[in-house]
């Protein structure tokens, strides 16, 4: 009896010891979680940080970028178009979207990835931008280090100026590292794999940076250096360069087809931007914006052209009633036809237009060789092209319109005819109409009819007032260098 218990005892032991063993060498297997997998693969970092930045961008422009540079004006509740400002989003969702762009250029280090570390630093450089131009100095330098093993919970903020020494050194890093010969790129929804636009999207935002801080830094050595060798630095040359976020249909639409029919009509075309193209007949005026209603249905009778209409930016109340709606034009049908219905409106980054006026703007003031006139016709053929190739329409830039008094080019006011088309050209992209309208002063923007800002167009937004409290002493001291907490402050390179 013994012997079988004691032989029983050894086999329950045997077979405990195997079952421990098996739950051993099985244990990560068994607990891990598919859903969440420790390794991430940098391509759908990338898709994220691409898809949220450029929704941020179209998002801001139709909001808050459009109003204040005057394309568009809100004919219900006027806030943003009076400038009752209070704080916006571009803060808190560039330090977000930061944390992936942080996380994919440490992969891309880690695993030896130039390509994926290059579009890493072209988008920080993008965002940081964004940010800086709206705000002033910000975190910059010792931001995205809460988890590192010297965490920084306080970051202090950097001058505007050492921003743009290190977005600058970013892109030059990124041209570097960005070649045909690296790892393919994956799930690109930019540019699909092509490095080389990559590139030349890289330099380009280096040229827009240079021209930017200009008044305080002379661009003429680092400009001069990029266009000597087009090998090296390549640039947008054609529309196919544009880097322009194409949407395609659900879940994947232009972000303004998610808000309601009401939300969209409650922005019309601003009455600055509809006489600006009326006074040259722009043609791409039926893309930009509908004809008004009341003109449509005068058509329909036989008794009147189409017209466009724009309406003042900050209309008094008594003026904003209901029947204001048929006699001003909205925006154009490329941006809305209805609730999660696809539009061919792109998502706009940076285009070959606005790199050809920056180029003119260079070679007037002598910055660069070659010719200001020559890069302002090319600026404005190419920006006609891209909404011919996005609308399907027949544009042209025609001799006959490039001609016209206001259009043709003339080295007497050349600033401001280049000033003024880049205005037109930079229509719904981001806040860069904005920008450039302070740096250059061009066109020659009125504040808003009705405003609470004593008849002053803001120059930037205010930080976000957590700051005050998450980050006291760090918020203190950039103001104490920048100026007061204000809409009305310029940061360094506008003042």
């Amino acid at each position: 009896m013994f012997s079988i218990q004691k032989t029983t005892l050894v086999s329950l032991i045997a077979f405990l010891i195997v079952l421990l063993t098996g739950c051993e060498k099985d244990f990560e297997q068994v607990n891990s979680n598919p859903n969440n997998p420790e390794t991430v693969n940098p391509e759908l970092l990338m898709v994220t940080i691409i898809r949220g930045t450029v929704n941020q961008m179209v998002n801001e422009a139709f909001s808050t970028g459009n109003m204040v540079a005057q394309y568009a004006a809100e004919i219900r509740e006027p806030n943003t178009d009076r400038y009752i400002w209070g704080s916006f989003d571009t803060w808190n969702n560039g330090y977000t979207i930061l944390r992936d762009v942080n996380n994919l250029k440490k992969i891309a280090e880690e695993r030896n990835l130039p390509n994926y570390k290059g579009i890493a630093l072209v988008m920080k450089s993008l965002i940081y931008a964004r940010m800086t131009d709206a705000y002033g100095d910000l975190p910059y330098t010792e931001a995205q280090k809460g988890k590192e093993t010297q965490a920084v919970y306080s970051p202090a903020y950097d001058s505007q100026e050492v921003v743009y020494q290190g977005m600058l050194k970013d892109l030059a890093e990124a041209n570097t590292l960005l070649t045909a010969t690296g790892v393919a790129i994956r799930n690109d929804i930019l540019f699909n794999g092509d490095i080389a636009k990559w590139k030349k999207l890289a330099n380009s935002l280096r040229i827009r940076l240079l021209v930017r801080q200009s008044k305080r830094v002379d661009p003429s050595t680092a400009l001069r250096e990029m266009l000597a060798s087009p090998a090296n630095f390549p640039i947008m040359q054609t529309n196919a360069d544009n880097a322009a976020l194409k949407y395609v249909e659900a879940p994947n639409l232009f972000p303004i087809t998610g808000q309601r029919s009401g939300f969209f009509f409650d922005r019309r075309m601003s009455k600055t931007f509809i006489d600006q193209l009326n006074t040259i007949r722009d043609p791409r005026l039926p893309v930009f914006a509908a004809p008004t209603t009341e003109s449509q249905e005068a058509l329909a009778a036989g008794k009147g052209p189409l017209q466009w209409v724009g309406v003042r930016n900050g209309e008094t109340d008594q003026n904003l009633g209901s029947n204001l709606d048929k006699k001003v034009s909205a925006l154009s049908d490329q941006y809305y036809r209805g609730l999660q219905t696809p539009v061919p409106a792109q998502g706009l980054i940076m285009t070959v237009a606005e790199v050809k006026f920056l180029l003119a703007e260079a070679a007037q003031r002598g910055w660069i060789t070659g010719s200001a006139e020559s890069y302002y016709y090319d600026g404005i053929k190419a920006s006609v092209e891209q909404y011919q190739l996005i609308s399907g329409t027949n544009l042209t830039a025609s001799a006959e319109f490039l001609a016209r008094p206001g259009v043709a080019f003339n080295p007497a006011n050349a600033l401001a005819l280049i000033g003024t088309q880049k205005w037109i050209a930079l229509y719904f992209t981001d806040l860069q109409g904005w920008h450039e309208w302070k740096r250059t002063g061009f066109p020659d923007l009125k504040p808003a009819f009705v405003n609470n800002n004593n008849d002053k167009i803001p120059v930037r937004f205010r930080y976000p007032t957590a700051q005050q409290v998450t980050n006291r002493d760090s918020y203190t001291e950039a103001v104490q260098r920048q100026g007061p907490d204000d809409i009305n402050t310029r940061s360094w390179w506008a003042k």
